[in-house]
């Protein structure tokens, strides 16, 4: 009954409102136009008023005397503005009267720009402002308003004598109503109760939606929706009849259209301000303030020049503003066409029929302004559909918000209770394995017997990793009501999961006697989550293995159509079934799970036993991992816990943590810790032979785990010192950061000893792999060496043969070094000394002047604080870059040409420079020469480039020009050799 009240009310309301939008006369369709300057209306029948439009007699720059019809004069149509350089005119027209009009005659007049003084037969009728030939002495003044006279005959002489010095558009720019005077009175007083009406109806939309902002400041959209309204009240009150005007007729002439204009676009800035706030993907707030700126520049101009100054820009503006909106609307259909736009369908409704009315409104009311279409209907429609299509759609929007408020208070409560369903049974589980291990911990150090201990600690770890499974699962559970939990199905083999499980409760299997009898094909793979899936078969073999002893569980798998049974059964006779046990926490939980990946799980009490059915989609058939590969695998486990124990630093300052990772890791590592950043930084100073970090993300001090990884990263690479950083969140910006600082990977505190050791695992593969890598291509490399290198250089020894022994003999002796060299380079390590690369530099440049004689020098500089045959560079990094400086940069030259190999020390950094007076590269060779894609870059150069950066974290830089000769810089950090280093600390 109520809805139907409610529904009877909205239809009372349409129907008073389409009956103010038309119960007004209407002058739109005019009939009768006046011909050369006449306008015969004696033939009009039934209308009580017209539109005084048509062809005027019109003198510019003239006031014709008011009671002699000028024939003469040319013919301008009225409505419209006059000539842009006419200023002031006089205009005429002659009328013959209908004879059932009453004595009582009315005019009404809309805009006349700007003073004017209207006469009926000579006799003055009205007179706004002061008309003059001139700026000064005119007083300019627009109102609306109506005038009533009674005419002396049937045949009027109207004469309209007119001043525009302000505006562009001048003249009469909208109609003048001429009718009868009762009429017309009831007409007028309709319109301004019209007008009244919706002004007061903005006025308390606008108080309704501030006091909403204000009753809750985060819907910024009621505060832009609130002062929309406030302003278009007063556009409506300074526009169409002018109310305000007609209330206040001494309100200033300037200050009035000054008003009239600024609030006119600022209202429209305010709709698009709240259009955005509804929608914040329709535009950035940057591409806002940039389409607002020509409104925001004319208002502003508006606001301290002189009434009108800037008219001639008012009206492209009123096509700006409405292009503006029109763009909006499509760019919602377009966003909502996409699916770009996170809005429910009632609203994107409402919301679309608010925009249409709103470009009614917006298009009818400039066109009405610009070219005089009558009263128009469709400008009345807009607004107020516009209006109540707004309040509708934020109406909606409340509704919404309050229903999903509703929605969601509903699922807190249930995952309210769940939680604490879930949390009393976990609490009541969680009792006993902890009461097990705090028994087991005080009779652990009363018992002498070590192998007992032995046995007595391995409980008490099972015991604790129960209760983390159970902790887990809580964590998991309560993730799951908030639907905050990602399950990430892939095709997942069924019996490799449940042979992992099996594997690590085989402790429990075999100390309770439970045989197992497992038959999963091998071949058969499930859509699941493995993590998961591992979960949910510990915790359904640790239910059955509570009540079971001296039993045998049977496991198999059915396929049903898409689907796959899982079916664990008990067949014991002695099997003692706890009637409770369907609603423990582990069941609980992996029934969530099971949930999660679209599956279901059973639980069935037999006479004999139990049985546990979980059903799972289908995936496929397939062969899994082979066993040679298996065995592979194992192989290679066992090689990696064969080998050397390296050294891992762990920075932490939280001791009894640390600790507790000496004790996790200590069969693999040699476990050093420090307490602060600093600490840190000083240990690996002095021994730069660490395998591994491990840094917390948060340490006291001066220096913050980020600073340390800087200051390692200047002297270590990804590659020679891999770095974990542990973290407590996930922040995306925080992980970037860590990162970028040169962490090699994280990990989320808590974590367990799998995790751990899985992470290092990786990093200490992946550093291999790389430095595995790096030897492949360095053999590669090696095997480049030209063959016509080679046999140019044994030709030029083999004529020295002949003609100098000596010199023959000395050149065998340099390639002999610099073949010697390159071929042991691998066996020797990724760095050499700075000395031996000199030699080898040496001996190649001897080996080269043999074929260049005279035209090719060379000579290095080395800084005196340096020691070359203690520093270490990465093997090969100088001799590719004097090949190349000689082959690509003397060769094609004309005359002579020098290599100049320069090295300095700067700070912890060693600067290596190549210069060669050769023939040079014009930019894009040096661009493509960095980029490797230049066709003559060579192996060489690539692997230089290459190194530098994946050994040292170092920079190389090319500067050439074409005739200039070209400079290679190479900037990376001091290494020396580790004897030395340690002599250095302890003289120290």
């Amino acid at each position: 009954m109520k809805k139907w009240v409610g529904y009877l009310g909205a239809i009372c309301a349409l129907i008073a409102i389409l009956y103010m939008i038309f119960s007004d006369q209407d002058t739109s369709a005019v009939n009768i136009k006046a011909v050369n300057g006449v306008l015969d209306l004696r033939e009009l029948k039934d209308s009580p008023f017209v539109s005084l439009a048509g062809d005027w007699k019109f003198t510019a720059e003239d006031f014709v005397d008011p009671a002699d019809f000028s024939s003469e004069a040319d013919h301008l149509p009225v409505p419209g503005p006059w000539a842009s350089d006419v200023e002031w005119g006089s205009y005429q027209l002659i009328v013959y009267l209908p004879d059932y009009w009453s004595d009582e005659i009315g005019l009404r007049v809309r805009n006349i720009w700007s003073a004017h003084t209207i006469y009926i037969d000579g006799v003055p009728l009205s007179k706004i402002g002061s008309v003059a030939a001139t700026k000064q002495a005119t007083s300019p003044d627009n109102p609306a308003y109506e005038a009533y006279f009674k005419p002396g005959s049937r045949q009027l002489l109207i004469t309209v004598h007119a001043s525009n010095f302000y505006n562009t558009r001048g003249g009469i720019v909208l109609p003048i109503d001429f009718g009868d005077a009762e009429q017309m009175k009831e007409d007028v007083q309709r319109d301004l109760s019209l007008e009244w009406t919706a002004t007061l109806c903005l006025l308390l939309f606008s108080m309704f939606h501030m006091t909403i902002y204000l009753l809750r400041t985060k819907d910024e959209a009621f505060l832009y929706s609130g002062l929309h309204f406030l302003l278009l009240a007063m556009v409506i009150v300074l526009r169409g009849e002018r109310l305000f005007i007609r209330e206040f007729p001494s309100f200033p002439f300037e200050l009035y259209f000054r008003l009239q204009d600024t609030f006119t676009f600022l209202a429209s800035i305010l709709l698009i301000v709240f259009i955005v706030k509804m929608i914040p993907s329709i535009m950035s707030r940057k591409t806002m303030y940039l389409l607002f700126l020509p409104i925001l520049a004319y208002a502003f101009l508006n606001a301290v020049l002189p009434a009108r100054t800037i008219s001639v820009t008012q009206y492209p503006l009123f096509y700006y503003n409405d292009g503006l909106i029109l763009g909006i609307i499509i760019r919602i259909f377009y966003l909502t066409l996409k699916k770009r736009i996170n809005i429910r369908k009632n609203e994107a409704v409402i919301l679309m029929s608010m925009l249409l009315f709103l470009a009614v409104f917006a298009i009818s009311a400039s066109s009405d302004s610009l070219f005089f279409t009558g009263r128009n209907y469709m400008n009345r429609i807009g607004l107020v559909g516009f209006v109540m299509s707004m309040n509708v759609f934020l109406g909606i929007r409340l509704m919404n918000r309050a229903e999903e408020s509703e929605q969601l208070n509903t699922r807190l409560q249930k995952a309210n209770d769940a939680k604490d369903a879930f949390l009393k049974v976990t609490t009541q589980d969680m009792q006993r394995p902890l009461h097990d291990a705090v028994h087991l911990l005080g009779s652990i150090t009363r018992e002498p017997n070590r192998e007992k201990q032995g046995e007595q600690l391995y409980l008490a770890e099972q015991l604790m990793g129960n209760m983390v499974y159970l902790l887990r699962d809580l964590h998991d559970f309560t993730r799951i009501r908030f639907d905050d939990y990602a399950i990430q199905l892939k095709s997942t083999n069924v019996r490799m999961v449940m042979l992992h499980v099996i594997q690590l409760m085989q402790f429990t299997f075999t100390k309770k006697k439970i045989a197992i009898n497992e038959q999963i094909p091998k071949q058969l793979y499930v859509w699941a989550d493995e993590q998961r899936l591992t979960q949910v078969f510990i915790r359904i073999m640790t239910e059955i293995s509570h009540d079971n002893a001296e039993d045998r569980l049977t496991i198999e798998a059915v396929q049903v159509g898409t689907d796959i049974l899982l079916i664990v059964t008990s067949t014991g006779e002695s099997t003692k079934v706890n009637r409770d046990r369907p609603h423990s926490s582990g069941l609980m939980m992996t029934e969530e799970l099971i949930q999660q990946m679209n599956g279901g799980i059973a639980y069935e009490r037999m006479k004999g036993g139990i049985r546990f059915t979980v059903t799972l989609a289908f995936s496929e058939f397939k062969e899994p991992v082979t066993a040679a590969e298996y065995e592979y695998n194992l192989e290679s486990a066992a090689h990696a816990e064969d080998r050397d124990l390296g050294t891992l630093l762990i920075v932490d300052d939280d001791a009894m943590h640390a600790e507790v990772m000496r004790d996790m890791l200590g069969d693999a590592y040699k476990v050093r810790i420090a307490y602060t950043a600093q600490e840190a930084l000083d240990y690996y100073r002095n021994h730069p032979e660490i395998a591994m970090m491990i840094t917390d993300d948060i340490i006291p001090g001066d220096m913050d785990s980020l600073e340390l990884l800087r200051q390692i990263r200047t002297q270590a690479s990804l590659m020679d010192l891999p770095i974990l950083m542990m973290i407590s969140s996930e922040y995306p910006r925080h992980i970037e950061m860590i990162f970028a600082a040169g962490a090699n990977d994280y990990l989320l505190k808590p974590f367990s000893k799998e995790t751990l050791m899985a992470r290092l695992n990786a990093a200490e593969q992946t550093k291999q792999s790389m430095l595995k890598a790096i030897e492949y291509e360095m053999a590669f490399l090696q095997t480049q060496i030209k063959p016509h290198f080679l046999y140019n250089a044994l030709s030029n020894i083999i004529a020295f043969c002949y003609t100098d022994g000596e010199r023959a003999a000395y050149l065998l002796t340099m390639l002999s070094s610099f073949l010697r060299y390159i071929f042991e380079t691998s066996r020797d390590g990724q760095f050499s000394t700075l000395q031996k690369e000199l030699e080898i530099i040496v001996a190649y440049v001897e080996v080269e002047k043999a074929r260049f004689g005279e035209r090719l020098t060379f000579a290095y500089d080395i800084d005196p604080s340096i020691a070359p045959e203690h520093v270490l560079i990465p093997s090969l990094l100088l001799q590719p870059l004097v090949e190349n400086a000689i082959r690509h940069g003397l060769f094609n030259k004309e005359g002579p040409g020098h290599v100049q190999v320069t090295i300095s020390l700067h700070g912890s950094f060693l600067n290596i420079r190549v210069d060669d007076d050769g023939v040079g590269m014009s930019a894009t060779q040096c661009a493509q020469l960095m980029g490797g894609t230049a066709a003559n870059a060579g192996i060489g150069f690539t692997n230089v480039r290459r190194r530098v950066h994946d050994l040292t974290q170092g920079s190389l830089d090319i500067h050439s020009s074409p005739g200039n000769g070209t400079t290679i810089q190479i900037t990376i950090p001091v290494k020396e050799e580790q004897g030395d280093v340690e002599n250095h600390h302890r003289g120290g």
